[in-house]
């Protein structure tokens, strides 16, 4: 037993050390200049959105007419406000309206000193026909030209100027806001 004794004292020592060793963090001090961000330790704290009810455009089942639909969006930059709004024109409305950007994918969006530039995924089922094709430029641009900052809409599908977007109507480069 006494040599029993002689190896596992040691051995229990050492396996005590370990274990003390890696037990306790010590928390360097903090030697910036700068105070610490109460609040969100990991970043920049949330921006505080601001609100705004804005018109979007959907049409009837037969794409004879846009009906102005008021919807509410959430942003807290320029940029935000512009993702918002088309986001709500993607949306359909009630029983009797739907949007006609539902189907089409939006990959980015860009302003720029009042030039926005919109890049999109077409997919064959968003194909509208000639009647379907103008109303939907015709409800983008009711809709971005609602805000004042914006002078113009450059339309892009895949990252390419194309002559139209669906292949009934012809699409200008960048489109300018009415007078």
């Amino acid at each position: 037993m006494n040599k029993y004794l002689k190896w596992m004292l040691p051995l229990f020592v050492i396996a005590l050390l370990l274990a003390a060793c890696g037990s306790r963090e010590v928390q360097e001090p903090n030697n910036s200049d700068t105070p610490a961000a109460p609040g969100n330790s990991q970043g920049e704290p949330e921006p505080v959105k601001e609100e705004m009810k804005i018109k979007v455009y959907l049409t009837d089942d037969q794409l004879l007419e846009l009906t102005e639909v008021e919807a509410s969006i959430a942003f807290a930059d320029e940029q935000e406000k512009l993702e918002a709004a088309l986001a709500a024109l993607q949306q359909d409305g009630s029983e009797d309206y739907f949007s006609l950007w539902s189907e089409i994918k939006i990959l980015s969006v860009n302003v720029q000193d009042g030039a926005l530039t919109v890049d999109l995924e077409i997919p064959d089922e968003a194909n509208l026909g000639s009647s379907g094709e103008l109303l939907a430029l015709e409800a983008i641009e009711k809709t971005v030209f609602q805000f004042e900052e914006i002078k113009s809409l450059d339309l892009l599908v895949q990252g390419e100027a194309v002559d139209s977007l669906m292949g009934h109507m012809e699409l200008e480069h960048p489109i300018e806001r009415p007078l």
